[in-house]
């Protein structure tokens, strides 16, 4: 059986919003140890990464939220309809 343990809570600023992101350590039945990380755009929009490192996670977050952000704003119902 696998467990998540929360080690570390950030916030992210991006475009005038700050995007709250959580990073998860998971125990592998072997005892490796993967990493995933969790990015909050609103409350039932969340995007997840997994890395073999919390560093690699960082490195995902910084380069994908703005991609991510952009897609989503693209992907947003037009409000003059």
């Amino acid at each position: 059986m696998m467990f998540q343990r929360l080690i570390k809570k950030t916030s992210l600023d991006v475009e005038n919003r700050t995007l709250s992101v959580h990073y998860y350590e998971t125990r592998t039945l072997h005892g490796d140890s993967r990493f995933s990380a969790e990015v909050v755009f609103q409350p039932q929009d969340h995007m997840i990464l997994y890395a073999d490192s919390v560093d690699r996670l960082e490195t995902q977050v910084a380069s994908l939220v703005h991609a991510s952000m952009y897609s989503r704003a693209l992907m947003a119902p037009d409000p003059a309809l």
